[in-house]
């Protein structure tokens, strides 16, 4: 039933955000070669630029800020009027999302979590509220960026809060539409590195606690920021991405990869205190340092 394709991308319209990163842009590329329609969402002019010549005219390019309302409405309306009177939206991807602070939470400030929860969740849930009327018409997808941190809180506060957010609004959302035929996926993987971690290892953040852990991670894991930057391989979120909105019955939750399987998710099913007495292990303690290593080295979005 898993390989059952709606079929028909050449007359399906699909909205995806944060279009800027290395992710955004291959969703779109490839959606793109399936035939889709595809409204690009990018953070800079020079992500729209790129993407406005090298991909077809299928593809439309805004300029978007999930955190400003009044953009939202101006690409909504701009989306409005390319779709073709009868048509609605067949999807949305809400792929915008930035890792903030990886210090621990004593060092994390009011602010650090008012950043990231403006991105990952309250830009998402007002994207998603203005695009919903369009996406009820065409009975289509809503796919939500989430991770295993939405299920297992082992570090990264305000990272971590914000996708807990992510999952239990992607949750409500999903059982407000069944009786509408409109599909929530949620997008969850492992150890996925993207742009997102790339957001956390820049020099200028201005926070001295937040700079002195980023400091231990290059240097504990012997990483550089170029060595992160190739180990970036992201194929088999975009194909769940792809999945959830090709397929006839799509998935309610991709998760993704080994660790997910076999470490992450298994722990969620457990009493809390057996995760709870394995991070307090010397040998397993789940620093901000081994966290953020962990994304750099697998999938993270």
């Amino acid at each position: 039933m898993r390989l059952l394709k709606v079929g028909n991308y050449g007359d399906r319209y699909v909205m995806v955000t944060d279009c800027d990163s290395a992710f955004g842009q291959s969703l779109v590329h490839r959606l793109d070669y399936l035939g889709f329609h595809v409204f690009a969402g990018c953070l800079t002019e020079d992500g729209r630029i790129f993407l406005s010549g090298n991909c077809s005219n299928r593809v439309a390019t805004f300029l978007l800020d999930v955190t400003k309302t009044k953009r939202i409405e101006a690409v909504v309306q701009a989306v409005r009027r390319l779709l073709p009177n009868s048509k609605g939206l067949w999807g949305l991807v809400n792929n915008a999302g930035i890792l903030g602070n990886t210090g621990q939470s004593e060092s994390c400030i009011k602010d650090d979590y008012v950043r990231v929860l403006e991105v990952n969740l309250l830009g998402m849930i007002e994207v998603t509220r203005q695009f919903l009327p369009y996406i009820r018409k065409e009975k289509g997808r809503v796919v939500n960026m989430s991770d295993m941190f939405g299920r297992l809180a082992i570090g990264l506060a305000p990272y971590t809060v914000s996708k807990f957010g992510v999952e239990a609004y992607s949750d409500i959302l999903r059982r407000e539409m069944c009786k509408l035929k409109v599909k929530v996926c949620i997008i969850e993987p492992g150890s996925f590195r993207d742009t997102l971690f790339m957001d956390a290892i820049r020099p200028d953040s201005g926070n001295d606690l937040q700079d002195r852990s980023i400091d231990d991670l290059l240097e504990t894991s012997n990483l550089t920021a170029s060595d992160v930057a190739r180990n970036s391989s992201f194929m088999p979120v975009l194909s769940a991405c792809t999945h959830a909105l090709t397929s006839t019955f799509p998935n309610t939750r991709y998760v993704i990869g080994y660790d997910a399987w076999l470490v992450h998710l298994p722990l969620t099913y457990l009493p809390t205190w057996i995760p709870d007495w394995i991070y307090a292990l010397p040998e397993c303690s789940y620093t901000h340092s081994n966290i953020a290593t962990g994304i750099a080295s697998g999938y993270q979005n």
